[in-house]
């Protein structure tokens, strides 16, 4: 169960991490990194389905 919790917290912060890398791609005009970091933030997404669907499968 703390495995599922460790897990799900790293992924948030990804997906925060991801969050500010769009801001900062933004506000510099950097748009190839604007793009990596939604690439980014998107993968995590998809990266958190198995964790969840594991965890409700568990129930």
């Amino acid at each position: 169960m703390k495995y599922f919790y460790l897990e799900l917290a790293g992924l948030i912060c990804f997906i925060i991490s991801g969050i500010f890398f769009i801001v900062a791609g933004i506000r510099s005009g950097d748009y190839l990194s604007v793009i990596g970091s939604i690439i980014w933030t998107f993968a995590c997404f998809l990266w958190l389905i198995p964790i969840l669907a594991r965890r409700n499968s568990q129930k």
